[in-house]
C-alpha cells in the first residue's frame, strides 16, 4: 500500500467498507477495522464548484465530487474534469490538492476514465 494512499476502513466482522471511518460499522455495528485503499473506478453522483477558498489557494475555484465507486464506497474528492456531468465515469487517484508554501498536501482526486 502506497504511503500516500487515501484509506477507507474495512470492518473485520462483516467486510463492509466505510469512508471516512466510523466508530461503529454502519452495516453490522462492528468495532474493529483494517485499512483499505480508496481506489478503482466509479460514477459521479454529485459535484460542485467552490469559490470561497482560503486566501492561500492558488486556483480560482475547487471542483469537488461525490463518487460511488464500483466497490460500493461513496467518497468525496477533487474532480479533475473540465466538463463534468452526473453519471460520468472516473478513476480514483491520489495527487496534490493544495500547496502551503513548499509543502504539498495530497488527497483524493478523480480523473476521467
Amino acid at each position: 500500500m502506497s504511503s500516500d494512499a487515501v484509506l477507507a476502513s474495512r470492518c473485520t466482522a462483516c467486510g463492509a467498507v466505510s469512508y471516512p471511518q466510523h466508530c461503529l460499522c454502519p452495516s453490522c455495528g462492528g468495532e474493529r477495522f483494517e485499512p483499505t485503499p480508496v481506489e478503482g473506478e466509479g460514477t459521479v453522483v454529485s459535484y460542485t464548484d467552490l469559490y470561497a477558498l482560503a486566501i492561500d489557494f492558488e486556483q480560482r475555484f475547487l471542483r469537488l465530487a461525490m463518487v460511488e465507486l464500483d466497490s460500493g464506497v461513496r467518497a468525496t474528492g477533487q474532480l479533475l474534469h473540465e466538463t463534468p456531468a452526473i453519471g460520468t465515469r472516473v478513476k480514483a487517484t491520489v495527487g496534490v490538492v493544495r500547496r502551503q508554501g513548499e509543502t504539498k498536501i495530497h488527497g483524493l482526486q478523480f480523473v476521467p476514465v
